[in-house]
Parts: structure tokens; sequence; C-alpha cells
């Protein structure tokens, strides 16, 4: 993924082939959370049953806090939980 422009955000910077980092469902919407470069992240989001992913924010994830300014909180709150429990998975497979 390449973020050259950090406004910058299209289909063509994800690579929907890959398997995500963490993925959510809320309110008949998916969302998506992919490795970008050092801390970014990119999320997309589609509706349920669509086979379409559509990037929706760049965001920062410290290990800890989700930063995306394009979403609201509730989003970012679900997203932090999904990907604290995939990093606690990732651990896990580890040891």
């Amino acid at each position: 993924m390449n973020f050259s422009d950090s406004n910058a955000l299209d289909a063509d910077s994800v690579s929907y082939d890959a398997a995500p980092v963490a993925e959510i469902e809320v309110d008949g919407l998916e969302y998506r959370v992919d490795v970008g470069l050092g801390s970014a992240v990119a999320i997309s989001q589609r509706e349920v049953g669509a086979s379409r992913w559509v990037p929706v924010a760049q965001a920062r994830w410290d290990g800890v806090r989700l930063r995306a300014k394009t979403l609201g909180h509730p989003i970012v709150a679900s997203l932090e939980r999904a990907l604290a429990q995939a990093a606690a998975n990732r651990e896990g497979s580890w040891a």
C-alpha cells in the first residue's frame, strides 16, 4: 500500500487480495482495516453482502488508539477493539 499523499486514499492504494488485519460489522456496514506503512492503516467499508470495498479513511494505529478523523467515534471504538483482539491473537500464536 502506498501512502504518498497523506490525504489521498483510493481503491488502488489498498490490496483487497490479502487478509485484513481486522474486520467488523456495524449497522449493516462492514469495515476492514488493512496494513499500511509504519503506523498507517487503511479503513474500507461496504454494505453487508456487497462485493466491492470502498476506502473511507486513512488512520493511525499506535497499538492502543486508532485515530481516524473522518469516522465517527462508535466506529473508531469498535475498530480499536477489533485491532486489539487481532494483536492479542497474533501474540498468542507466537507463544
